[in-house]
């Protein structure tokens, strides 16, 4: 059982979350010390005012909920591990947690059904009819995790050494895991269509990969002074010593949002900057060869119309990542007490450009399009040097 103590709430309380009442409040200094008297201004319409106006919450503001909790996860594993060899072990395992009371937020005080209607009609609809909009973060997030883990491990034993796990795994959350930036969330922040049902928005997490394959690897050529194969003779220095190097990943894409822009709810939302709804699906969003151009059919989708979009959350994926890292190292020793170390490196050998996510949002140009690519991938980069080891 863990709990999470939250270590940056000192730092938040300097930012937007903390702050009493909320950011969008003015909290001026009067009459500092040594300083002359503030003269009054008029109450009404004036930020700088020491006293509040008749109704104080008319703008959008941010809001943490005065009973935030830390969160808490429960962790469990069951491992089995088998010696096949004095150097080889295999192990099977089940990992799997579930968190609960993470920081879960969303446009708060929205109307609390979507339709049609002014927007007198619909600040009639809302919780606090005088209160616009607000920002909130509240701790009733969840999460679950589960997954099948696999490992072969050899360790180093006549030139050779490796080591390949494989991960089968499930993310679910309720969508704050946008708050990691890992998925399209409003500033990197939870990803929720209906604040008032955040189990609507149950689905694959953010940063869900089902499949995750790794492999690294070291191996001698048996070649040199020492060695099974050409230990004698200038083939020997030639030959000898070299040693080769490999890590390599291969991994699912991730899930991403399709989400439209503006109020199309018609729920009152102020949050300008959240682009809260997602579409109705009425087509099929994957494409058999998709690009960089097109990564999927946006004509799939369409805006919905005063309501929720019937589209799920997370729904996507990106495309898979593969990287491979390769070295070629060469040792030359010079007595017995120096050796000089050469080392050829290529990062991304193949060059494999895997992409990132396209841009999710309709009606846009650039609707369907990736512009980047995966989160830790490069082109390919490649290295010479020399190490003198004494």
């Amino acid at each position: 059982l863990v709990f999470d103590v939250f270590t940056g709430i000192s730092q938040s309380s300097q930012q937007s979350i903390n702050s009493w009442p909320d950011k969008g409040f003015s909290q001026p200094t009067f009459n500092p010390l040594g300083g002359s008297a503030t003269s009054l201004q008029q109450i009404q319409g004036q930020t700088n005012s020491p006293l509040p106006d008749p109704s104080p919450f008319g703008n959008a503001g941010w809001f943490i909920d005065p009973r935030f909790k830390n969160a808490y996860s429960h962790q469990w594993n069951v491992e089995i591990q088998h010696q096949f060899t004095d150097n080889l072990v295999l192990s099977a395992a089940y990992v799997g947690s579930r968190t609960r009371r993470t920081d879960n937020n969303g446009a708060a005080n929205n109307a609390v059904t979507p339709g049609a209607g002014t927007p007198e009609e619909v600040n009639l609809r809302r919780p606090y009819p005088y209160q616009t909009t607000m920002f909130y973060s509240l701790s009733r997030g969840k999460a679950w995790y589960d997954s099948l883990q696999f490992k072969a491990d050899r360790r180093f034993s006549n030139g050779l050494q490796f080591l390949i796990s494989y991960t089968w795994s499930k993310s679910l959350d309720l969508g704050q895991s946008g708050w990691f930036t890992a998925e399209e969330g409003p500033g990197g922040s939870a990803s929720l269509q209906d604040f008032y049902h955040p189990e609507l928005s149950k689905s694959l997490s953010g940063y869900d990969v089902p499949h995750f394959l790794s492999i690294s690897s070291v191996y001698e050529l048996p070649f040199g002074k020492g060695k099974p194969m050409l230990n004698r003779g200038p083939a020997a220095w030639i030959l000898g010593n070299w040693q080769t190097n490999v890590i390599a990943q291969f991994r699912s894409g991730q899930p991403y949002n399709i989400s439209v822009s503006g109020d199309v709810a018609n729920v009152g939302n102020a949050v300008g900057w959240w682009n809260y709804a997602r579409p109705n699906l009425v087509g099929d969003p994957k494409i058999s060869n998709p690009t960089s151009a097109r990564w999927f059919n946006p004509d799939a989708f369409s805006v919905p119309v005063l309501s929720y979009g019937s589209f799920g959350r997370n729904v996507l994926r990106t495309d898979g990542v593969t990287n491979i890292d390769f070295s070629l190292f060469k040792n030359v020793p010079l007595g017995e007490r120096v050796s000089v170390q050469f080392r050829a490196e290529a990062f991304n050998v193949f060059n494999i450009m895997s992409l990132g996510a396209p841009n999710g949002l309709l009606n846009q140009p650039t609707t369907g399009q990736v512009s980047s690519l995966a989160q830790g991938i490069n082109p390919r980069q490649m290295q010479m040097g020399l190490k003198i080891v004494f």
